[in-house]
């Protein structure tokens, strides 16, 4: 192959990042090698870029998406220019969540742009067949660099078991959040409130997906946190006819309010899904979930199939994701894109690779 160069963007230490020439990935004969158009930015890959504790020299990035320009010689039913979403978790297929289709908690999980094992957020890039999902042609490159966050939507929808006429609400209006709300529509959601502390956010999640949009204050009073969260969202279910409240609330934050205010607003015997990170340790009401006997889950990720459904979504427009992406980077204005995303400036940032 006559092409050489291999620019990655890599992590040098804190809000510090350098485009290097990295070496050209070999593809064996069990690998494909693909060619990286786009990548998404997200949460987790500011954190990095701004945390000192990243591993100097990472590659950043996991949201990608490229075409095949090599195949191994063992492999089968992937080949040469094919598009592919990147699935970017080095799993190892034999551990007993592996089997059950749970690869998304796999107990020797590696996964691109973590800890020391090397992103996307480069030029080419070898991986397993598996972690290559073909996509069609007619997808626009931007939203397939959007597959991965969709992915974990669709993830999220298995564990909440979101079904039609439900009422739901989500709590963060970042761009988990919005694809969350956007996938609760196509699934037939009576009725979805969103929150979020900036009301440009709000304003936005009204305009794409959500039914109502409601601004949270920020408990600056002294109040304890639990009578403040009661006092804003109780009358908040006559306000907008949600009755004994939601069928479905989601919390895609990380804050510890929106935690406790996620666990008022759900009805007796409803669902609450935790999707956001934030602390280690939060102050959540054990009592009153019990009480109401709720249904609580993490989600994390994407488990077997996830890729499929979300490039089906997209592919077929149930879910229009364009909207989302404000705005597109050359991979040599990485910094630039990363600082973009963590000064909040839009909702999603995409880098092209090659350029």
């Amino acid at each position: 192959m006559a092409t050489t160069t291999n620019n990655a963007v890599v992590y040098m230490g804190e809000r510090n990042v350098q485009i290097q020439d990295r070496p050209m990935p070999k593809c064996d004969k069990d690998q494909v090698l693909v060619k990286v158009i786009c990548t998404g930015i997200c949460g987790s890959d500011v954190h990095n870029y701004c945390d000192p504790k990243t591993h100097p020299g990472l590659i950043l990035g996991h949201e990608s998406a490229g075409e095949i320009i090599e195949v191994g010689a063992n492999v089968k039913g992937r080949h040469v220019g094919q598009r592919v979403a990147i699935e970017p978790a080095f799993v190892c297929r034999r551990c007993e969540f592996c089997c059950k289709g749970l690869q998304n908690v796999c107990a020797a999980m590696k996964y691109g742009g973590m800890d020391k094992t090397d992103g996307t957020l480069s030029q080419y890039f070898a991986c397993e067949p598996e972690m290559a999902v073909p996509f069609p042609d007619h997808l626009p490159w931007e939203e397939a660099g959007c597959i991965q966050p969709m992915a974990i939507a669709v993830q999220l929808a298995r564990q909440a078991n979101l079904r039609p006429h439900q009422t739901v609400a989500v709590f963060g209006c970042g761009p988990l959040g919005l694809m969350i709300m956007a996938l609760a529509k196509a699934y037939g959601a009576s009725k979805i409130v969103a929150f979020d502390i900036e009301e440009s956010r709000v304003d936005f999640a009204k305009t794409y997906a959500a039914d109502v949009g409601i601004v949270s204050p920020m408990n600056t009073s002294g109040i304890e946190p639990l009578d403040f969260a009661k006092e804003f969202i109780n009358p908040l279910l006559s306000e907008y006819d949600l009755g004994y409240g939601v069928d479905l609330a989601i919390d895609a934050s990380g804050a510890e309010s929106c935690m406790q205010m996620a666990v008022i607003i759900t009805k007796p015997y409803g669902t609450y899904i935790q999707a956001g990170l934030g602390k280690q340790l939060c102050s959540v009401p054990m009592w009153l979930i019990t009480a109401k006997g709720l249904t609580v889950k993490g989600t994390v990720r994407y488990s077997q199939g996830c890729f499929a459904d979300a490039i089906d979504l997209l592919a077929r427009k149930k879910v229009d994701i364009a909207p989302l992406i404000s705005s597109k980077y050359p991979l040599t204005k990485a910094a630039e894109a990363l600082e973009a995303q963590r000064a909040k400036e839009g909702i999603k940032i995409v880098i092209m690779n090659q350029e």
